[in-house]
Parts: C-alpha cells; structure tokens; sequence
C-alpha cells in the first residue's frame, strides 16, 4: 500500500514537472528572491573572537575591559619623510587636532619624562635606596679627603665612582620614552586610542579613514614631504577582513567557472548549465538565508561556505541531467526524465543525507565556529539535492521544449496497423580487462595506505599564527614598530577595582613567574603603582640620610652637573595619583572612573601557538591565584582567545573525526540495510581517507584550526560516489561494470573535480589559513577518489570474477545476492559461470 502511495505521489510529481514546468521554474525563482532578500543581510565578522560562544569566560572579559578601556587596542600612524624636529613638531600638531575628535579618547606621543626625573629617588625601591646612599658615602669621603690639604693620597685604594658613574648606575629610567619615534627620529609615532572596538567593522573603517585623513590634511597644509602609515589592531582589522572578503569573493567566482567547465565538458550540452547550474544558484540562496535568520553572520570559518556549496551541489544535477541523456538517446522525454529521477534519486538522497549528518556531528563540536560551519553545510547540502530534483526535472522538460534531444514518435493514428518495433540496438560490450592489472591497482592502492599509516605520526600541527594569518602591510609595519619600541603594540590588559588590588595581582604575577622559573614567558607588567611612590617612611629615611652627606661638601664637588641632579632629586616632594602626567595616567584607568588597569608584556612573540599555549596556562595561573585572593579580575587578551581555539580544536578533533566516519556507516547500513553491502560501500571510503595522510606527508600540508573542519567533510564528500556506482551496479546488474564505470563512473569523475573545485578555488587566497582549506581538502578529494572510484570497482570486478557471479536480470536481487556470495563464498551453482567485467 505504501509502495503504490509513493508510485502514485512520484508520478504525480513527473507530471507536474514535464506539464507545467514554467510554473514550477517560477515558483522557485520567487523562492530564491525571497531568499536573497534575506542573504543579502548577512555581515562577516572576521574576527577569532567570532569563533567562540559569547558565553565564553575569554569573551565575556573581553566585553567587560573593552567597555572600560574604550577600545581593545591602538590605531598607530607613522610620520615619516621630513626632518626630526619638523616630525616632532607635526607629531604634536597631529596630536592636538586628533584629540580634539569625538571618537578619539587620547592620543600617546610625547610623555612629561623631566617629571619622573624629578622625582626619581622616589620611586627607586628602598633597597637601592640604600645601596645608592652606601656608593653616595664612599664618594662624599673621598671628594673631603681630597679636599683636606692634610690629606696623604698613597694610592693603595682605588677611588669609588665618581657622581657620574653613580648617576648612570642609580638613577632610575623613566618608564617610557620622552617621545614615541626611533633611534634616530626618521620615524615618529602616534598611538590613537578610539572610543570604539575593533570588532565594529564600520565604526574601525570610519575612525581609521578619519585619523588617517586628519593627518593628511595638516601633512598638505604645513608638512607637505610627511608620509604617512597605519598598523595597530584596528588597521590590521580592516585589512585582514578586505583580504578575506576579496579571498571568498574570487573563490567563489573561480569555483563556479571551474563548475561550468566541468559541466559543459563533461555533457557538452549548454542546457546542462541551467539543469545543473540554477539548483545549485536555488540551494545556496536559500542556505544563507537560513544563515541570517538561525546565526546572523558569517565568520572565517563559514565565510568560505559558497565555494563548497557550489562543489557540492552540482554532483546532483550532474547524475541526473547524464543520466536523463543517457535515457533518451531511447525513450521519450517523460519517460527519460522518469527513469532519470528514479535511477538516480536514491542514490542522491542516500549521498546527501550521509553528507549532512557528517556535516551536523560538528554540532557536538565545543567550538562554534564548527557548529555553525556544520549547521550551515548541513543544511545547504539537503537544500540542495532537494533543490536539484525539485527544479531539475521541470528545467530538463523545458530544455526538450525549447531544443529537444531528438524527435520522439508520433502517435499511431487508431485502429491502424501496428508497426513491428524496432530491434533493441544491442548494448556496447565492454573490454575486459586483465585480472593481474585489476589486482595491481587494487593493491597499489592498499600499499599507499599502509604508507601513509606508517608515517602518520610525522604529520605536524601548525603553530605559526603568522601563516595563519599571511602577510598584509599593517602587519610588517607592525612588527617594525615593535622592533623600534622595544615592546609589543598590544599587551594584556587586566582591569581590576583599584590600585591595592593591581599590586596585588602584580604580587601573583610575580610568583607565577618565579614558579615557571626558564619557562615563563612573562616579561614585565607596568600599572599606577609603578609611577607613584609607596612606602614612604623607609624611602623618607633613606633620602633623608642622603641629604645630610651633600651637608658641607666641597665647593668644586658642588659645581658637578651630576651632583646638582641628585640635589634636586633630594627636594622633590612626594606625590599622589593626582599628581601625575595626563597621558600617562589615562592609559591606566577605566572611562567610566571605577577601575584601573595593570599591563602585562610577553617575553614571546606569541605566533607561534607552543608559545601562545604557555602564555595562556600562566595566565590563568595567575586568574586563578587572583580568585583565591578574593579579587574580581577580567582579562583582556587576544592571544588567551587564540590559545583557548587551538585547545578546542585539539579536543574536538578526534571525536568529530570518530562520529563523523560512525555516522557515515551508520547511514549507509540504513540506505542499504545490510551490514556487508554498507562495509562494502564504505571500505573504500576510509581506506581512501587513510591515503590522506602519505599524500599530508608527501606535499608538506599540515592541519591547523581553520583547515581541521574539512576532515570530517571529506568522508561524506567523498561517499556519494561509492553510493552512486554501487546503486547503478545493483539496478544493472553482475557483467554491468564496464557500463556503470563508462556513465555513472564519469558522472562520478565530474562530480568529485566539482567537488575539487569548490575546495581547489581557496588555493587562490592570500590569507593563508583558507590558502590551507584548499590545500588539504584537493589532498583529501583525490585520496578518497582512489578508495571509491579506483579501489572499489577494481574490488567489484574481482568479487564477481573470483565469486564465480553470472549476469542476472535487473530488478531480481541477484547483484545483493553475488556481493553477498562474493564475501562469504560463491555457491556450486555460480562457481561455473563467470562473467567478464
């Protein structure tokens, strides 16, 4: 009964689509408009953040100091071009009219250095105090002794350093530079921090082009040989999101070209184009504008999703359309496009539900970058293949009207004579090909696997976030800018309620650093407690005890420069946080009053991810040695959020990887609904996946956290076509491989080069974190192509000959029964009979 009810639904559906095609066509065109409407909203966010839960302990940090610091990070110009005094003195010009802009909260160039000059002695710490009193001792002594005219200098002892030399060994170094610029001043630099984050795509562009036009502007009026550049977080921003949009744009378009190629080379028909090509258009509108109502954006992961797709879904339209031509070189078009649908739809559903569930076990993935990717591919591969066998019927019908394959036969007028029907033209025979040929590719292909299980253990793991991210300008000029200053552009920021706790986790800090010992990666941090004096008694003592040894010095001791430096080092008062510098204040409190800021450098570059590893376990060392204290602290670091995805990747891979192949066998055993024809099916299939990793070795690719998503893709990618030769095989019947390898084995081909080429189009991307999708997924197609279009027929044609399989009718079960008979043991029966493959 449900047999006749899905016959009579199915040929309901071929006459809708071969009568009223232009409706159908219309229909879906109204479909994919309203889809596009959707799309079209859609946003990228390119940024690693994007790619974590927003209830991540690291994002939530990130939100929190963001809103304090205003901002997470610098716009840096570099003047250059003119002379050092007239750099300088664009460099505060700039200043003042930066300043002066609302989406500016301050601008770091120039620092009050001569202040903390002044009160220098009080920020030494007392026990350099007193080593510093001690020397000052030894040199007051010596200058009266030589002052006496009683005084016998016998030259036994060596004299102490002079006030100099004590000078250079105890005065202590302003905490930064009296002007932000280079050695020798070719170079000045202006550190902006906005009123916005970098996160905000539009607000960066507007503020940077702003910053930047401001600077030209006074550079045309007054300064006309200033050259300006840009670096700092938020123009790396802006150009990391312009290279990846122009990377997903030339894919995608370089994917679709490389798809009509295949397609018109593979039918040479131009209908092909819209049989294949409008499903394919259909599917991945309707894709992303599921995108934008379940998500709402697409990040670095998910961006590249139109090139896939497209690979994807052509293999649809593309077994259908070569099969519908195949039929109608002897039926008519309605009975060509019947027979079309029903030889290749369930081995189409079978592919795409298999592609899907691979696609959705990334949803128990903890990075959600792969439950979107996984979600999204999910989606647009069912969209797709129902797209495809929904329109793709109705398209082939009007592709007859318009231009028909051949005339079909005029109906015999009635009660006329019958004509004699025409002999059946006899089917091609195909050559037989040797067994020893047929063993040997077989076997080549085992003796791969084997190599690339023996040297799996090489394969590395990318660490470098540089080759991540590739090059751009603002990142070189980054990097020199850092070389010049001495120190990183973008520390870790921890905010925390005043300046007693940030000694305290400046205390925790410095435990941790100890703990680690060679291992740290700590190189200093800077806070308002380094800038005001504290423990003043002791200080107070100490300089106090310096001031009586300048009592009754010697005239001449008296007239040295060095000597006048120290006195007035002697009178400078101490001082509060009121006291100091604007600009050096600003960096370290909060915009709203309520919290202050402690600053922590790397002692590490921070590329490399064994680094970035280190750096984020320290700091939650130090997270957690806060927390014990009592202390509410949040972190603000933007490498402790690229070390928290590379440890989700590492803990999602294997697991994904292991449920995506379970669900793989697990969705192929229900299509087929027996054990041996599902291993049969996918044998070849993981042996193929197997490969992957000689061809890894042998190309120099390595996985990273963008590159890992495609592994367990490539498993449902690559099944459809061991699904597809199987099906036909079975509706064909034993003796049919060479047909089934000639029409389904082609279509086959087709469809795992357009597969190659939704991959294969990110080879052409300058970021090179989708340069290695491409890389890695081209590797990973042809490897499994070798399991299930080389390995497994070859494994076929073996099984009948050596099983002893004869030729059996279509529709009679005798190529379940001969694959069965072919593991197990073929019966007496067949043991004599052998057909050639």
């Amino acid at each position: 009964m449900a047999r006749s009810l899905r016959q009579r639904g199915f040929e309901r559906f071929i006459h809708l689509a071969v009568s009223r095609p232009w409706q159908v066509l219309l229909a879906f065109v109204l479909l994919a408009a309203g889809g596009m409407a959707l799309a079209s909203r859609l946003e990228f966010r390119g940024s690693f953040v994007e790619l974590l839960p927003q209830g991540a302990r690291e994002v939530q940090d990130l939100t929190r100091v963001s809103e304090k610091a205003g901002g997470d990070g610098y716009l840096v110009i570099l003047a250059k071009g003119d002379t050092p005094e007239r750099l300088e003195a664009y460099a505060a010009e700039l200043q003042k009219r930066l300043e002066a802009l609302p989406e500016v909260r301050y601008v770091e160039h120039r620092y009050d250095v001569d202040f903390f000059r002044r009160h220098g002695l009080l920020l030494l710490p007392a026990e350099k105090l007193a080593e510093l009193r001690k020397d000052l001792e030894a040199r007051v002594r010596y200058e009266r002794q030589q002052a006496n005219p009683f005084y016998i200098d016998l030259g036994a002892t060596p004299p102490p350093p002079d006030f100099e030399e004590i000078s250079k060994k105890h005065a202590p170094n302003a905490p930064m530079k009296e002007y932000l610029a280079n050695a020798d001043g070719s170079e000045v630099y202006l550190m902006i921090k906005p009123s916005g984050t970098a996160g905000d795509l539009d607000f960066a562009r507007r503020f940077v082009e702003l910053a930047m036009g401001t600077g030209r502007t006074l550079a045309a009026e007054r300064y006309p040989s200033v050259k300006l550049e840009a670096t700092g977080n938020f123009q790396n921003r802006i150009e990391e999101d312009a290279v990846m949009r122009g990377d997903l744009a030339r894919a995608g378009m370089l994917s679709a070209l490389i798809a009509v190629g295949l397609i018109l080379l593979a039918t040479r028909r131009l209908a092909a184009l819209a049989v294949v090509g409008m499903p394919v258009m259909v599917g991945v509108v309707l894709t992303f504008a599921v995108a934008q109502l379940a998500i709402g954006h697409l990040n670095v992961v998910t961006g590249f999703l139109v090139a896939i797709l497209i690979g994807l879904g052509i293999e649809y339209g593309v077994h259908l359309c070569m099969r519908y031509w195949e039929e109608r070189q002897k039926l008519s078009a309605r009975d060509a496009i019947a027979a079309a649908v029903r030889g290749t739809f369930s081995g189409a559903l079978t592919s795409a539900v298999t592609n899907a569930a691979a696609f959705f076990v990334l949803l128990l993935a903890q990075f959600q970058a792969f439950n979107q990717f996984g979600f999204l591919a999910g989606m647009g591969v069912l969209l797709a293949v129902l797209a495809a066998y929904a329109l793709g019927p109705s398209l082939l019908a009007i592709a007859e009207r318009l231009r028909p394959a051949r005339r079909d036969a005029a109906p015999a007028p009635a009660g006329a004579a019958q004509a004699p029907a025409a002999e059946p033209k006899p089917e091609r025979e195909w050559k037989r090909w040797p067994t020893p040929i047929i063993v040997t590719i077989a076997l080549s292909v085992v003796a791969f696997a084997v190599f690339s299980v023996v040297i799996s253990p090489r394969l590395g793991f990318e660490t470098d976030m540089r080759k991540l991210k590739g090059d751009s300008p603002a990142s070189r000029l980054d990097d020199h800018v850092t070389e010049q200053l001495g120190q990183p552009l973008n520390p870790a920021i921890f905010l925390v309620e005043d300046v007693k706790e940030a000694a305290q986790v400046e205390d925790v800090i410095a435990e941790v650093k100890r703990r680690n010992g060679a291992d740290s990666v700590f190189l200093r941090t800077a806070s308002l407690n380094d800038l005001v004096p504290s423990d003043l008694k002791r200080r107070e003592a100490e300089i106090s005890g310096i001031r009586e040894l300048f009592s009754g010095l010697p005239p001449s001791a008296e007239e040295d420069p060095r000597l006048q430096d120290f006195q007035r080092m002697l009178e400078a008062k101490p001082y509060g946080l009121d006291s100091l510098p604007a600009e050096v204040r600003r960096r370290f409190e909060a915009t709203d009053g309520k919290g202050t800021f402690l600053l922590l450098f790397p002692s590490v570059s921070n590329y490399d991810t064994e680094d970035l590893r280190r750096w984020a376990a320290q700091i939650d060392q130090v997270v957690e040695g806060v927390k014990a204290r009592g202390i509410d602290m949040a972190v603000l670091d933007s490498n402790r959020i690229a070390a928290r995805i590379f440890a989700l990747v590492r803990g999602d891979g294997p697991l994904i990887l292991w449920s995506a192949a379970g669900v793989v066998f697990f969705v192929i055993l229900l299509s087929l609904r027996s054990f041996k024809r599902a291993l049969l099916v996918t044998g070849p299939l993981f042996l193929g996946m197997t490969c992957l990793a000689g061809g890894m070795y042998l190309f120099d690719v390595q996985l990273n956290f963008i590159n890992a998503v495609v592994l367990p893709n490539l498993l449902a990618i690559a099944v459809d076509n061991s699904v597809h030769l199987f099906h036909r095989y079975e509706e064909e019947g034993p003796g049919s491989l060479g047909k089934v390898v000639r029409h389904t084995g082609l279509a086959a081909v087709v469809a795992t080069l357009s597969n190659a080429a939704g991959y294969g189009a990110l080879l052409v991307a300058n970021h090179q974190g989708l340069r290695s999708i491409g890389q890695i997924a081209l590797l990973g197609v042809v490897c499994t192509f070798l399991g299930t279009t080389v390995f497994f027929p070859a494994m076929l044609a073996l099984l009948e000959r050596w099983g002893g399989r004869k030729a059996a009718p279509v529709g009679e079960g005798a190529v379940v029964r001969s694959l069965e008979l072919g593991v197990s043991g073929a019966s007496d029966e067949a043991s004599g009979e052998r057909k050639s493959a």
